[in-house]
């Protein structure tokens, strides 16, 4: 039986200040273990630090220094990992803000988003998240959507609006909201 993921990604103009991405990592590990996961993988984009996901528990300290440091951050993604995972797909949440993406569609290369399980969301956490996220984007498009977990979610809401949609059959959009 496909497992039907959950979407939540908000486009915008990310609300740059002092101490963005360490906050961002802060509360991406908070929102993880509000969702009932432990947050155990990091991954960083856009500095010295090798991109590829590591273990939080090893790797948040070298991370944080690497953020102080000032390098640029394009993208930093928190998620929740088994013992015996083989891709990031297996991630029971996954949480990613990125900004300056490398996306399809200049206008939604900024983001956050949000996937977790469908079975396990109610309307209350949906908004939880929605407001978390919102902490750190200044919406120009907030969409929720659902998705068979085999077509990987994350790269529909990566590609941002630019993508051809008949390449995910399974696609549901629940809300979608523009900034008024």
């Amino acid at each position: 039986m496909a497992v039907k993921e959950l979407g939540i990604v908000i486009y915008g103009v990310c609300n740059h200040r002092d101490g963005f991405w360490e906050e961002w990592l802060d509360r991406a590990k908070e929102l993880i273990g509000m969702i009932g996961y432990p947050p155990t993988h990091v991954g960083i984009v856009g500095t010295s630090y090798p991109a590829k996901l590591r273990t939080l528990r090893r790797s948040e300290r070298k991370i944080r220094t690497v953020i102080a440091n000032g390098e640029p951050v394009r993208a930093l993604s928190v998620c929740s990992l088994p013992k015996d995972y083989h891709t990031e797909l297996d991630s029971s949440c996954y949480l990613s803000m990125n900004v300056r993406a490398w996306g399809t569609y200049e206008k939604y290369s900024n983001y956050a988003y949000c996937e977790l399980n469908f079975d396990e969301c109610s309307k209350e956490l949906v908004e939880k998240i929605k407001s978390v996220l919102l902490e750190f984007v200044e919406m120009e498009l907030c969409e929720i959507f659902t998705m068979d977990k085999a077509q990987v979610p994350y790269n529909y809401a990566f590609k941002g609006m630019g993508d051809d949609l008949s390449k995910y059959r399974t696609l549901e959009v629940l809300s979608r909201t523009e900034r008024e």
